[in-house]
């Protein structure tokens, strides 16, 4: 069995740990309207990341589900754990007195894929069960024909919702959005010569820019209209799409051999995000733990956010090490019995 690079594998890592990062400043109830222009976009800023990380982590499946078959296990899987750390999370912060038990809270929580607590979760599946049908018109579609869809795609979906009254199919973080995510990750995997490592400084370079028309755009939102500061940080931006699929290049081209350490860090990376965006405690985690808000006006605020993604994603994990080895320990006393 060829093993897996550890490329995509550490993308995975990056992806998630932008995601936490993000959520840090977009969670965080900072008083903006108080703090000087520069220190209100450095904290700001931090949210590039979040959506940037949901296009990085989608691409990532993308580009090795639209060769592949449908598979029921794997999507019992993914709401199998959802489950998990959805019920495991509401009943710890019950038994503990940290949430009351109560119909809403325990709604969300034991059916959090149906009530789309964990809208990733309820997009991402829904994006998998239309796998069949995605798939055959990736392989139908000749390369003429998958660019002006892609086009249609960016038009429709990372352009005219920026246009005044026009709504073509969704706002942001919904099934469309991963759809659309799909079929450029489809088109990457279908056309990959086309992508090759002779690009990387234009993969760079476009990173970097979009990064840099991103932190434009929050300055200039930050002066005219402060309250849209993150216009163009959501799933739809276009330069949120481009900063995505350009940090998807640099890692997809760059020689890194399978390492076990990075693969078996990267496997946790879901349930990351299934912990500390659990509905129940996403609030508690934020408003009553972390309180970043007590520092918002330190020089040193930025690395203080830093250093909290880092110490949620590390617990994280090993929360999730833990459990996986606990569910293999099972097995094999399982299959001992068998």
């Amino acid at each position: 069995m060829k093993k897996r690079l550890s490329n995509l594998e550490l993308l995975r890592i990056v992806s998630m740990f932008l995601i936490v990062l993000g959520h840090t400043t977009w969670q965080t109830k900072f008083s903006y309207s108080t703090m000087p222009l520069a220190h209100k976009v450095s904290i700001q800023s931090l949210w590039i990341g979040g959506e940037m990380g949901v296009w990085a982590f989608t691409l990532i499946s993308a580009y090795f589900l639209s060769t592949s078959n449908f598979k029921r296990r794997a999507l019992k899987n993914i709401w199998g754990l959802t489950l998990f750390y959805s019920i495991a999370i509401y009943l710890i912060l019950v038994f503990t007195n940290t949430a009351p038990l109560n119909f809403k809270f325990s709604l969300k929580s034991f059916l959090p894929v149906l009530t789309g607590n964990y809208w990733y979760v309820s997009a991402y599946i829904g994006m998998y069960i239309l796998i069949p049908f995605s798939n055959k018109l990736i392989r139908e579609m000749n390369k003429k024909e998958y660019n002006i869809f892609i086009i249609i795609l960016f038009v429709m979906l990372s352009l005219l919702p920026y246009l005044k009254n026009i709504t073509v199919v969704t706002n942001n973080n919904s099934i469309f959005n991963l759809l659309y995510i799909y079929f450029i990750g489809g088109y990457i995997k279908k056309y990959k010569e086309d992508f090759s490592k002779a690009n990387m400084k234009y993969y760079i370079l476009t990173f970097i820019l979009s990064v840099i028309l991103m932190i434009l755009s929050i300055t200039i939102l930050d002066i005219i209209r402060p309250k849209s500061w993150s216009a163009f940080l959501t799933t739809s931006s276009p330069l949120e799409a481009i900063a995505g699929i350009s940090l998807f290049l640099i890692f997809k081209n760059i020689d890194i051999k399978h390492s076990k350490f990075i693969n078996t860090i990267a496997a946790s990376t879901f349930a990351v995000y299934l912990i500390h965006c659990q509905t129940v405690f996403f609030p508690i985690l934020w408003g009553k733990i972390i309180r970043a808000q007590q520092y918002e006006n330190s020089s040193y605020i930025i690395i203080y956010e830093i250093l909290i993604a880092i110490i949620i994603y590390i617990v994280a994990t090993i929360i999730d090490l833990i459990r996986r080895e606990i569910v293999g320990l099972f097995k094999t006393q399982v299959m001992k019995r068998d």
